[in-house]
């Protein structure tokens, strides 16, 4: 027996049927969205920086304004 037979007699099955008969098509269309689901995209890219229009900054309290110090008390 060469190695690569033993090799592959050892590997882990990547799927495997527990319960039901599914067809060959069955079988395909779930390792194909497994694979796809698994898949990475890569390194994402780099956002550009915005700083006009981040949605982000609505929810920032703005500073100076007359209700910015409301809990102060003297």
């Amino acid at each position: 027996m060469s190695e690569s037979a033993v090799n592959e007699s050892t590997e882990k099955p990547f799927l495997t049927v527990v319960n039901g008969n599914p067809t060959a098509e069955d079988l395909a269309v779930l390792v194909s969205v497994l694979a796809g689901a698994g898949a990475g995209g890569g390194e994402p890219e780099p956002e550009i920086r915005n700083d006009w229009g981040r949605p982000v900054d609505r929810l920032r309290p703005q500073w100076g304004a007359p209700s910015s110090f409301t809990n102060l008390r003297y």
